[in-house]
């Protein structure tokens, strides 16, 4: 959990919400990251003034020039429930939208060579300065990234894991809190579990007790960042040979939109009802509706091969895809 102190008028407020939230389940870390920001800026534009209007609000909710619509989107969404909250209190507030419409991007499904590379370079990454907290971290992202791509766990999902969270004689997680305010169970194979099981023994001798986290950080008391395993992930992957080549790199959500096409393209090359199996793995990745699955699946070219051979469909949703 990340702390932060809060000045502005708005502090007792910001605080409240976030005890709230925690008192709930959530870990609400890049929520607190935000409403930081937010602090300032309140300090900086609203002074002393605790009333939320549209006119207090007008240069927070603008596009920043380096900044993406879904970034835009976080910090409006943020905000949207401290005025929700301090609406709650009885205090008048004005909310903001809570949505921004942005294109969603192409997702790039990773090839079994892809695979193999950067793979190869998580394994092989060792910490240019290296000290027991980034030596221990090192090792976590190799059964992190691995666990995230064979189950298809989001980021944020995989990294606050606790050890509770995993039983790993039946091969099982629970995620907590997940996105939509679901909880779910994941499994995972031998495997896996075997290579989490000798993960965590070593966890447990690097830092000389029982973790409660199973991903710390480098302080062990906090999990590791969602922002930390993008931005290594992205690091691995332009070590590769394929990124010079590929012209949208690939971020760590990749490993989820593979999963999901590899266990779809499985099911149809064994001829089995995706009518059926949809539903299970929607609610196993956490989606609203096996709609959303589809999403996944009919955005990536690579899975066209298949859908070609196996789906009958394809060709009247999505006529101008073409496989060489």
């Amino acid at each position: 959990m990340t702390d932060y102190t809060y000045q502005s008028v708005l502090a007792p407020y910001i605080q409240g919400l976030l005890d709230e939230k925690r008192a709930l389940g959530y870990t609400y870390d890049d929520e607190a990251r935000f409403l930081k920001r937010f602090d300032q800026y309140w300090t900086e534009n609203n002074g002393g003034d605790p009333k939320i209007t549209m006119e207090s609000l007008e240069r927070w909710l603008r596009q920043r020039p380096t900044e993406g619509k879904r970034s835009q989107s976080h910090r409006i969404a943020v905000v949207r429930q401290l005025a929700l909250y301090m609406a709650g209190l009885g205090i008048a507030c004005y909310i903001p939208k809570d949505r921004i419409r942005y294109p969603k991007p192409m997702v790039h499904v990773l090839t079994r060579p892809e695979i193999t590379e950067v793979f190869g370079c998580i394994d092989g990454y060792m910490p240019e300065k290296p000290n027991p907290a980034t030596v221990r971290m090192a090792n976590g992202y190799r059964f992190l990234y691995r666990l995230i791509l064979t189950t298809g766990l989001r980021n944020a999902e995989a990294a606050s894991l606790k050890v509770s969270d995993v039983d790993w004689k039946t091969g099982t997680a629970v995620i907590y809190n997940s996105k939509g305010r679901k909880d779910r169970i994941i499994y995972f194979s031998e495997d896996i579990a075997g290579m989490g099981k000798s993960y965590l023994s070593y966890l447990r001798s690097a830092l000389g007790y029982e973790p409660y986290w199973l991903f710390p950080g480098v302080d062990p008391g906090a999990h590791v960042s969602s922002g930390t395993v993008t931005g290594r992930f992205r690091e691995f992957w332009l070590q590769t040979s394929f990124a010079q080549t590929c012209e949208k790199n690939p971020t760590v959500h990749a490993l989820r939109h593979t999963f999901v096409i590899f266990r779809i393209n499985g099911w149809m090359k064994q001829g089995l009802d995706l009518n059926v199996l949809m539903p299970y793995l929607s609610k196993f990745l956490g989606h609203r509706s096996p709609n959303e699955t589809f999403y996944y699946y009919h955005q990536v070219l690579e899975a066209f091969h298949v859908i070609r051979d196996k789906d009958t469909v394809a060709n009247s949703v999505i006529p101008e895809a073409r496989v060489r």
